[in-house]
């Protein structure tokens, strides 16, 4: 990757294949991460599927996991991207900066995170209209996430920190480990301690926390253009927390937006009952299979169009955001026709109940029909932020999800259930997106860059 941006930075041409083949190396190992993970999560849900309805208390609380998890997300953002633009221009003293100020940052606001998730874990379930007999594992459950949130936040700052810089195969080692870990600890807390819903929490935290350290001393000690020398600063730099700011908070907005519908969403579903909570919850589960290789790309679109940008190479930068997507959307389009074939299978590995099985297998036949063009929007949302781009993925986002999503669920399809409620869901995806892909092609976002 070096050697690339290198010869972006000199002005010299990449060839096609190079192109292709540096594409290729960084997408394969994260979509290999994405993979092991979604295996590892299939097994974790299997796990507490065992616990019966109890595990339907996670599904209550799951996308509001998602959304203090897509807050952290986008505050690493802020830093990652900077990474990528600095490495890109070859000032590697500022991405050393860069390095310091996340590590101050992830103490104390992953610390303000989690003293808030662990608050509202006591009224959250009751407001979600969960069922009473679920709402004291759902509590437990949520807080005991919220207070490793930052191991959590940790470990992803740092992951993409590595992968930013152009290294991409140790970030995703060090995930796949953590999936390893946490189906251990899951062992160890649901089955020998027996602490069922809760030990589920606990063992993904431990496996956060572990992973988290070790990629931390991986990037400060070890790591060629990130590892600390002695020279850098660890007061607050205005400059670089100006550029989070600019950069963080459109996507934390973006992701609060999402979630928020999520949770709205959940609190819809919650309301149909305890095997309509199952049936989405396992179908969610499952969804992950299709696109999970569309995140890999999207963080690499993230990283060569960060790199792109910093070189001042807006002609790779576009190179690189197309390719990218039409290598995801191939990829796609393959793993759905894959997830509606074998929709029942998939369902069945996470629950015993047929008739929770009947229903995630009707729900994932019926979004496998938006998969494609809901990679085309993981993947032009990662290249617009490695160009610094933000704010246009939020409004975006925030369009689609509340316009097409959220207000149609709530005024016409609660009457026709979670199917219905699956089923706009599938056009909304398509109408997202189609409107990212307009944003990639226009080409206004090679002009946005909030990095100075």
């Amino acid at each position: 990757m070096m050697e690339i941006t290198a010869q972006m930075r000199e002005n010299k041409k990449i060839e096609f294949k190079d192109q292709l083949k540096i594409v290729v190396l960084l997408s394969v190992p994260a979509i290999l991460e994405q993979l092991v993970g979604t295996a590892m999560s299939y097994i974790d849900t299997a796990m507490v599927g065992s616990l019966g309805y109890k595990a339907a208390a996670i599904g209550v609380v799951a996308s509001t996991t998602w959304l203090f998890g897509g807050i952290c997300t986008a505050a690493v953002l802020g830093f990652s991207v900077q990474v990528a633009q600095y490495l890109g221009a070859g000032k590697n003293k500022l991405a050393r900066q860069v390095v310091c100020q996340s590590i101050l940052f992830n103490i104390i606001f992953g610390l303000c995170m989690a003293l808030v998730v662990v608050a509202f874990s006591f009224y959250l379930p009751k407001l979600l209209g969960a069922d009473p007999s679920i709402c004291r594992d759902a509590t437990l459950y949520l807080a005991i996430v919220g207070a490793f949130i930052p191991f959590n936040m940790m470990a992803m700052l740092h992951s993409g920190m590595l992968r930013c810089s152009g290294n991409a195969v140790l970030p995703s080692l060090m995930n796949i480990s953590m999936c390893v870990f946490d189906v251990i600890f899951n062992y160890f807390f649901i089955y020998i301690l027996n602490l069922g819903v809760a030990g589920a929490a606990l063992g993904t935290g431990m496996a956060q926390l572990v992973v988290g350290f070790i990629l931390m001393y991986i990037v400060v000690k070890k790591e060629k253009s990130l590892r600390l020398l002695g020279d850098e600063s660890w007061k607050f730099d205005k400059d670089i927390l100006k550029n989070v700011v600019n950069l963080s908070i459109p996507a934390g907005l973006e992701r609060v937006t999402l979630s928020l519908a999520q949770v709205v969403m959940t609190g819809v579903v919650s309301g149909m009952g305890a095997i309509s909570v199952a049936i989405n919850y396992v179908a969610v589960s499952a969804e992950g299979l299709c696109y999970l290789s569309a995140y890999g790309i999207g963080g690499a679109a993230t990283t060569l169009v960060g790199q792109s940008i910093g070189a001042n190479r807006k002609d790779m930068a576009k190179r690189f955001a197309y390719l990218t997507t039409l290598l995801s959307f191939v990829l796609v389009i393959f793993m759905s026709v894959i997830m509606f074939v074998f929709a029942p299978f998939l369902a069945s590995t996470l629950t015993n109940s047929q008739e929770v099985i009947d229903g995630a297998s009707e729900c994932l036949r019926i979004v496998s029909f938006s998969e494609p063009l809901f990679a085309i929007s993981i993947v032009v949302m990662g290249a617009l932020r490695g160009a610094g781009d933000s704010k246009c993925p939020f409004v975006l986002n925030a369009l689609s999800m509340w316009g097409m999503r959220v207000l149609p669920i709530i005024i016409f399809t609660k009457r026709y259930g979670v199917i219905g409620v699956w089923a706009t869901m599938t056009f909304e995806l398509v109408f997202r997106g189609i409107i990212f892909l307009i944003r990639m092609v226009r080409g206004k976002w090679l002009d946005q860059n909030s990095v100075k």
